[in-house]
Formats: C-alpha cells, sequence, structure tokens
C-alpha cells in the first residue's frame, strides 16, 4: 500500500475515525440527506400505488345486524350458590358465535336469497384457493375427464358443488362477533351493493333465530315424549311401593299415629320424659329436706330455706324478735342485766325462737310427704318404662324393614312429581315456544364504504415507499463503493481528510491560447471571504500544524485523474502563501500538459505568475521585465512583510510606490517545465526527473514554501516518480462521489514501494453547505462570471 508516512496530521484525524463503533444522529442526518431524492422518490411511488390501488379497487360495504341472546332462556348464565355472582359462561357464547357462521345458517340464506348463481359471491376467491384450483385443473388435465354413470348424477353433484362454493364464497364475506362482555352478537356482511349487504345481514340473523327455534321445537317434543313415558312406569312403581309398605305394617301389627311416628314409639317417648321429670322432682325434694334438717340441727341459719324466707308467719316472728332484741338492749343500759325488765324481755326473745322452730317443724314434714311421694312416682314410672321396652322390642327388627320400605316409596314418589312438573313445563313450552335471541338492531344499507379506506391505504403505502426508498437507500450505501466521505477514506484507507474546497462559480477570464477559464487561479485573491477562500485557508493550515515552523516545505499537488482541479488548488495556494508574506515559488511539474507554465508565459500579469529567476540567463522568449527575483527567506523576516518593507524603501527613497509595482510585488514565480527540461542533459530522453528533483533540491534552500504541481498520478509514472522527491503531497479528488474506494486503492497501489508521504486528502468542487458570509458584496463574493473549480 502506498501510505508509508502517517505525520502528526493523520494520527490526530485518523484514529477517532477508526475507533468510531456508534451511529449518531448526525450520522442519520447525513444518511437521508445522501439518499434524500431516492427516498422521497420512493415515497412518491408508494403513494402513487396507493392511488391508483384505491381508483382501481371496487369499494365494498359492510352491513351489521345486532342479536341479544336471552341468558336466562339460554342458560348462559349461572348462580354461585356461594358468593351470588354471575359467571358467564363465554364457551357458550362463542358456540353460539360459530352456529351463526355454520353451514347451515348459509345454506338457508343462499336458498332464502337465492344467490347460488351470484357471480360475485363466485368471483370472491382467496388466493389459495386460486392456486388449488389451478393445481386441480392441471391435474384434471392430464388424468383426463372422469366418466359420468348418468346424467343425473353428474346433475346433482355439480349443484351440490356450487352449492358448495358458493357456500365457502359466502361465509367468507360473514363477520360474527361478540360486544365486549355482554350478550350481544354483531352480524356483519361485506358487498359491493350496500343494499345487498343489509339484506344478507338481516337473512343470517332470521336464520339463526329461526334454526332455534326450530331445534328447541324438536328438543321439547322428543322430551315430553320421553318424559310421558316415564311418567306412566314411575307412577306404576311408586304405587306399588306404598301398597308395600301397608301390607308389612299391617302383618307386623305397627300402628301408625300422625306421619312420622309410630303408637308404641309415641309411648315410650312419653314416658322416658315423664321418668325424667319424676327423677327430677325426687332429688329436688330430697335436697330441700337435706337443707331443712341441717337448719334443724343448727349447722345453717334459716336463710338457706326458701319456705323460711317466703313464709309469712316466720317473717313476722323474725321481726318480733328482731324488736324484742332492740328492746332487751335498751332495758339492759338502762336497769342492768338483772333487772325485771331485762329478764321479761329475755322470756319474750325466747318465745319467739320457740315459735320460729315449730314453723320449720311443721316445714321439715311437708318436705318429707313431697319426697315420699316424688319417689313413688318415679318408681311407678320406671316400672313403666321397662314394661314398654319388653313390649316394644319384638318389633324392632319389623320397623328397620319399614322404614326401607317407606323410603323407597318416598322416593318413587317424588321421582313422579318431578316427572310431572317437567312434563308440564316441557307441554307448555312446546305449544308456545320462546327464542334464545332477538333482533336488538337490524342492519340498513351503509353509507360508507369500508375498503378501499383512503385515510389507511395511503398512509400505508406511503410508509411501504418510504420503507422501500430506506432500503434501497441502505443497499445503495452496502454495494456503493464511491468514497463520499471523509469518514469511509480515513475508515478504509487511512488518509485523512484536509477539506471541503466548495464548488464555486469563478471570474470568466477565457485564455484563447490555452482554451480554458483562468479566473480560478487567483480566486482568494479576487474573494479573499468567499467560502473558497476559507476553505483552502483551512487547507493551508493543517499543512503548516504538520511541518515545523521554521523549516522549509516541498509540497506536492496531484489527483487521480485529469480536470479534478488540482492546478486551481495549487496556484491558488501559492497566492495564500504569497500575501501571507512567506517566500514561495510553484513548480510545473505536469510534463504531459503544462497548462501553468503556458499561462505564465501568455497571461503571467493578468494571473499574478511570473516566470522564476534560478540566476541563469533568461529565455529569449520571456521579457526582461516580467522576470522576478527569488524572494527573501521567510525566516529572515519575521518581523515585517515583504510589501510594508518594499513600501518603505520606496518611501525612503523619495520615489512614489506605482500600482505596477505593487502588482509585480504579488505575482508568484514560476518554475515551468521549459526551464526544468533545458536543466537537464540533452542526450537523455527522461532526464526531466533527475532535473526536476535537482531543481526543488535547490529551491529548498531558497524557498520557504514550494508548491509543485503534479500531473495526474492514475496515468503517469512522472507523479509517482516525483512524488519521492517532495516531502509530502495533497491529493484532489474532484469527483469524489464518482469515485470508488477501490479505484483509488488501485491508483494507490501503483505507488509501489516509493517513500511517500501524503499529508491528506482535499474534496474539491464539494457540494456541502457552509454558512455565506455576512454582509459582503457579491461581487467580492463571487468574483463576478461564472466557473467551475
Amino acid at each position: 500500500m502506498v501510505i508509508q508516512e502517517i505525520r502528526k496530521l493523520s494520527g490526530e484525524r485518523g484514529a477517532p475515525a477508526a475507533s468510531k463503533e456508534y451511529i449518531t444522529f448526525r450520522d442519520i442526518w447525513s444518511f437521508l440527506r445522501r439518499h434524500i431524492l431516492l427516498i422521497i422518490l420512493m415515497t412518491m411511488v408508494g403513494i402513487a400505488l396507493g392511488g391508483l390501488y384505491i381508483a382501481k379497487t371496487e369499494p365494498t360495504y359492510s352491513a351489521i345486524a345486532r342479536l341479544v341472546i336471552d341468558h336466562e332462556q339460554a342458560r348462559i348464565a349461572s348462580q354461585d350458590a356461594s358468593t351470588g355472582t354471575i359467571i358467564i359462561e363465554a364457551a357458550e357464547i362463542a358456540s353460539e358465535v360459530e352456529i351463526v357462521k355454520s353451514e347451515a345458517i348459509a345454506r338457508a340464506v343462499i336458498k332464502e336469497l337465492n344467490l347460488l348463481e351470484d357471480p360475485e359471491i363466485l368471483e370472491s376467491r382467496s388466493w389459495r384457493s386460486t392456486i388449488r384450483s389451478g393445481i386441480v385443473s392441471l391435474f384434471t388435465l392430464f388424468q383426463g375427464e372422469p366418466e359420468a354413470s348418468g346424467e343425473d348424477a353428474a346433475g346433482a353433484q355439480t349443484e351440490e358443488e356450487t352449492m358448495r362454493r358458493t357456500m365457502a364464497g359466502f361465509l367468507s364475506r360473514v363477520s360474527v362477533r361478540r360486544v365486549g362482555q355482554s350478550y350481544v352478537l354483531e352480524i356483519g356482511y361485506t358487498s359491493t351493493d350496500p343494499v345487498k349487504a343489509a339484506n344478507a345481514a338481516n337473512a343470517i340473523a332470521r336464520a339463526y333465530m329461526q334454526a332455534s327455534l326450530n331445534a328447541k321445537a324438536e328438543a321439547l317434543t322428543r322430551g315430553a315424549a320421553w318424559l310421558e313415558d316415564r311418567l306412566i312406569d314411575v307412577a306404576q312403581q311408586a304405587r306399588e311401593a306404598a301398597l308395600a309398605v301397608e301390607e308389612y305394617r299391617n302383618k307386623n301389627g305397627i300402628t301408625q299415629v300422625g306421619a312420622a311416628a309410630s303408637l308404641d314409639h309415641q309411648q315410650l317417648s312419653e314416658i322416658s320424659t315423664q321418668l325424667l321429670v319424676a327423677q327430677a322432682n325426687r332429688a329436688t325434694e330430697s335436697a330441700k329436706l337435706a337443707t331443712i334438717n341441717r337448719l334443724l340441727a343448727g349447722d345453717i341459719m334459716d336463710g338457706y330455706v326458701g319456705e323460711a324466707l317466703n313464709n309469712t308467719q316466720i317473717y313476722k316472728l323474725r321481726e318480733d324478735l328482731q324488736a324484742a332484741a332492740v328492746k332487751l338492749e335498751t332495758l339492759q343500759s338502762r336497769y342492768g342485766a338483772g333487772g325485771a325488765p331485762v329478764r321479761a324481755a329475755e322470756e319474750e326473745i325466747a318465745q319467739l325462737e320457740g315459735e320460729i322452730r315449730r314453723e320449720l317443724v311443721r316445714i321439715q314434714g311437708v318436705y318429707k310427704t313431697n319426697l315420699e311421694t316424688a319417689i313413688t312416682r318415679e318408681k311407678l314410672l320406671s316400672e313403666q318404662l321397662d314394661g314398654l321396652k319388653q313390649t316394644t322390642a319384638g318389633t324392632n327388627l319389623a320397623r328397620v324393614e319399614l322404614g326401607e320400605l317407606e323410603s323407597r316409596a318416598a322416593t318413587y314418589r317424588r321421582m313422579y312429581e318431578n316427572l310431572l312438573q317437567q312434563l308440564l313445563g316441557a307441554l307448555q313450552k312446546q305449544s308456545f315456544p320462546i327464542g334464545d335471541a332477538r333482533f336488538v338492531t337490524a342492519a340498513t344499507p351503509p353509507l360508507s364504504k369500508i375498503w378501499p379506506k383512503t385515510t389507511l391505504v395511503l398512509p400505508f403505502s406511503m410508509m411501504l415507499g418510504f420503507a422501500a426508498g430506506i432500503g434501497l437507500a441502505g443497499a445503495r450505501e452496502v454495494f456503493d463503493r464511491r468514497i463520499g466521505s471523509g469518514e469511509r477514506l480515513g475508515r478504509e484507507l487511512g488518509l485523512p481528510m484536509l477539506g471541503h474546497v466548495p464548488a464555486t462559480r469563478f471570474r470568466s477570464t477565457w485564455n484563447i491560447s490555452s482554451g480554458s477559464e483562468t479566473g480560478s487561479l487567483r480566486y482568494v485573491l479576487d474573494a479573499p471571504y468567499s467560502n473558497f477562500s476559507e476553505a483552502l485557508r483551512s487547507v493551508k493550515n493543517s499543512i503548516d500544524a504538520t511541518f515545523p515552523a521554521n523549516g522549509s516545505i516541498v509540497l506536492g499537488i496531484t489527483s487521480v485523474d485529469a480536470g479534478e482541479g488540482k492546478t486551481t488548488i495549487a496556484t491558488n495556494l501559492a497566492q495564500l502563501y504569497l500575501n501571507e508574506g512567506v517566500s514561495v515559488i510553484l513548480v510545473d511539474a505536469n510534463f504531459p500538459y503544462p497548462h501553468i507554465s503556458h499561462l505564465a508565459a501568455g497571461q503571467g500579469e493578468d494571473l499574478g505568475l511570473t516566470m522564476a529567476q534560478l540566476g541563469s540567463p533568461p529565455s529569449p522568449s520571456i521579457e526582461p521585465e516580467k522576470v522576478e527575483r527569488p524572494l527573501p527567506r521567510y525566516s529572515e523576516r519575521k518581523t515585517k512583510s515583504r510589501f510594508a518593507e518594499m513600501e518603505l524603501k520606496e518611501k525612503e527613497g523619495g520615489q512614489p510606490l506605482l500600482p505596477e509595482k505593487l502588482g509585480e510585488l504579488a505575482m508568484v514565480p514560476v518554475l515551468t517545465v521549459d526551464q526544468i527540461k533545458r536543466s537537464a542533459h540533452p542526450s537523455h530522453r527522461y532526464g526531466h526527473l533527475p532535473a526536476l528533483k535537482a531543481q526543488v533540491d535547490m529551491l529548498r534552500d531558497r524557498y520557504t514554501v514550494v508548491i509543485v504541481d503534479l500531473s495526474a498520478f492514475e496515468s503517469s509514472v512522472d507523479a509517482r516518480v516525483a512524488s519521492s522527491y517532495l516531502d509530502g503531497i495533497l491529493l484532489v479528488l474532484g469527483n469524489h462521489r464518482k469515485m470508488t474506494v477501490e479505484r483509488l486503492a488501485e491508483a494507490l497501489a501503483t505507488f509501489g514501494k516509493s517513500r511517500v508521504s501524503i499529508l491528506g486528502v482535499i474534496f474539491n468542487r464539494s457540494t456541502r453547505r457552509r454558512r455565506p458570509p455576512g454582509a459582503l458584496p457579491a461581487s467580492q463574493f463571487y468574483g463576478g462570471g461564472h466557473g467551475t473549480s
């Protein structure tokens, strides 16, 4: 490869581009800008195709009829006993939807509306059916026509096939869906005729309701007949079971009292209850007697005996006793313990206590009598219970068998009653059937079409066109090997990009001898603040940053092919260095087409070019006054420019500074091809290359900047050889959007193993936008006239 030296400039610019592994919004915007015309074109094509589809497609209409299914009649909802909520059985709703879309409903509607020969339905075939029919026809063609068994059979088969195809086309136009979580079904039909769509939707709804009624009536008829037969059998079995119960009861002497229990069971229950009551009474009376005994013995107070508390006589005696005790205390405090009144009070108290005891003894006698009565009653009831148990013990086994017979008879009775109720309900529904569905809204002819929708087709086609444009642009980006941008140049070839020189309209200065425009050769002087000049100054700064500050620069400018604007870049770059006070010389090394040499000899004064004076006698073809001496070195003039120094000398000598002298001072010396060839050995056919090397080595010591205008290196060996004499070369690409990476790589490969330092690449005639200068006049910006770089 040809990139042997990558200096500071290439290292700073090449590394970020090589290490970049992500896509930014700037990259996306750049991609869209590069392919904006293709994307817009494909988008417009998509819109045009969408409009054509809308114009050529016959509009279709959809009519919708709504039915509601009665969930109570159709058992679509069931009651949850634990929570009391309604459980919606979505499976039954889905079943009803499939019934509406069944072939039976379709067959009924086709016959009702006479759609068997409808061309719209027969011609509405999907792409799958079209392919399938084509394959079947192809096989039929190879196998031959099958032999028909008879005309009637062939006619019937044809009619059935027509019906099947009609049903398939009809069902493809039917749509049935459930509205949310409700019991409402929407039945839709699509057709090119809105009236036909409404009639078909209503016919489907009516056929579904009629089919539901017919199915229910048929089921009720079959159910009623079965119930009637079953009812007769169950009635006979219930009668036989009841007779068996009564016969067994009479046989075993089991008397039935009421509807639930027998006589002996009832007596046994009553005696058992009375015995329990008697035992409780005995225990109560025994407890009362024990309490009164303890009271009389003095173990407890009389307040624990209920009779003592509730007896009025004892209550009165207690009050008198309490009053006597109070009186005794009063008398003792007054007369003392041995007084007569005190003794009388004590006798009264003793008398009262004796009366209370006699009353308690009377209560004790009552308690004893009650206890004896309770014990006698308990004994009597116990004896009756034992006797009844002995009586009923023999009939217990018979009662078990009787219970089983009664249970069987009751079961048959309940079965008979249930069957009778079901039969009555079935007969009632059979006489007055109720449908499971009813109309909510009948279908009406729709006012607007459902397809093609302009608001849907056009945006969709536009998006498809845009996507196709993006896809083609991406494919073009992938398969297009043109350079296009400096990023690809640095990523694939490692060449840094120094700048974009925009396409510019130059002042028209036609050179009759060379047959070309020459206004572009000093455009940096005619329009110093134009985009062209700013871009070239940026390139110059990049070059200056690459080389040492006080050293000389030998710079070559070349291109892959001729006509890419390298001469324009070389001359304007030389003018730029010269007008910054740098000693510069322009060397014309384009030996096949010495364009600059001809211009310097013919129109040098107009273009700011002059023949270089190398110390030898001037050529006879050049006038002496047009030859300029070599300029001093830039390093020798650090404080003043050449123009200021010359002007000062003119003023000190008393001579005015003439305008024509100022023009001479702005001349760029040009080492022409003829001068180089004359310095070569006369007998050497290719001696111009060693002569060029000698001249370049000589000019290094005389000038700060030496710019060598090389020929196109793709087809010229001279440019590839001369490049090794230079410090670096600039590669000008005037057709970078047409130049492919492979072609540039092959062209650079022609340098072989030569030591060549490529400083960078300049994109000439770039369409990259720049900010226009502020308030500069148009004449200064454009330089007048038209032209291309």
